[in-house]
């Protein structure tokens, strides 16, 4: 990233965090993927559940593979799982030391945006495990609420249509189109407006682009 608009984005990035500080949320800024990485492998050391949402943020830095080197327990749904496998792992992640997972927006006033097609996530961020981090690349900031939805929809549920195999109709209009279909991704929206009491929610800002 050229060193002006990487200044300028750590800039936005501090702005962000100290609103969601004013949100009660713990919030913290990384110059980059490694710095983040490191903090987080230090902050949950090891033999602890760890409960993973799914996030490509996750993946791009390495995590669960550094997790799982360290002595910590991965609990996350894996391709091929049934219903009932896919919901006990979900149950489990609820009750995990760690819950990693990324928000499709952060607001620069300090409010957190989750898509999703089961909810899994979405339960998981609200109240359930010991404590919850959430990783964000600079990508994800957005103006407001309204601003924060729009990519949501249209630039990270396509993103991860495309990734899925999904022959939704987001995927050939290039914009969503609200749709019913049977494979839709999009079915509920976690909208953390503030931190939940009874929940401790670090959120990890990430100066480059990672995830959807």
């Amino acid at each position: 990233m050229e060193q002006h608009l990487r200044t300028a984005n750590l800039k936005r990035l501090q702005n962000a965090a100290e609103a969601l500080r004013a949100n009660r949320f713990s919030a913290e800024v990384y110059e980059d993927g490694p710095a983040a990485a490191a903090a987080l492998l230090a902050l949950a050391g090891s033999g602890r559940k760890i409960g993973l949402g799914g996030s490509m943020t996750v993946a791009a830095l390495g995590l669960p593979e550094a997790l799982a080197s360290a002595g910590n327990t991965i609990v996350t749904h894996k391709p091929g799982m049934t219903a009932e496998e896919k919901r006990a792992v979900w149950l489990e992640a609820q009750a995990s030391d760690f819950y990693l997972a990324s928000p499709q927006a952060v607001t620069m006033d300090g409010k957190l945006i989750f898509l999703d097609a089961n909810g899994n996530r979405g339960a998981a961020v609200i109240y359930g495990p010991r404590r919850i981090v959430l990783l964000a690349g600079v990508n994800k900031l957005a103006r407001d609420q309204e601003e924060g939805l729009w990519r949501a929809r249209n630039v990270a549920a396509i993103a991860n249509n495309i990734r899925l195999g999904k022959d939704n109709p987001c995927v050939k209009a290039g914009r969503c189109l609200d749709c019913a279909a049977p494979g839709r991704i999009c079915n509920q929206v976690t909208l953390l407006w503030k931190r939940p009491s009874a929940s401790d929610i670090l959120v990890m800002l990430v100066n480059e682009d990672l995830g959807y």
